[in-house]
């Protein structure tokens, strides 16, 4: 989930919710998430051996992505601040 949001946030200069990816991306995106979410309570996780994930481990895990894509954002902007091109 992590690398298909950041790819939401390097893909421009600008910040990620100034500039709207297109459809295909955002699509691929949330399928991606929903999919990473939403597997392990379904009759395929035996399959996999996944076990559901505890709602702590949810909140835990949206608190973390929210500082990834923030420190994405900030070092994005060093970046671009730093390199002419």
């Amino acid at each position: 989930m992590s690398a298909s949001l950041i790819v939401l946030i390097i893909r421009t200069r600008q910040p990620f919710f100034k500039s709207k990816p297109g459809r295909p991306l955002w699509v691929a995106t949330l399928l991606v998430i929903l999919g990473t979410v939403t597997l392990p309570y379904t009759g395929l996780s035996g399959l996999f051996g996944f076990a559901p994930m505890p709602a702590e481990f949810l909140v835990v895990l949206v608190g973390l992505l929210f500082l990834y894509i923030l420190a994405a954002e900030v070092t994005k902007k060093v970046f671009y601040r730093s390199v002419k091109f």
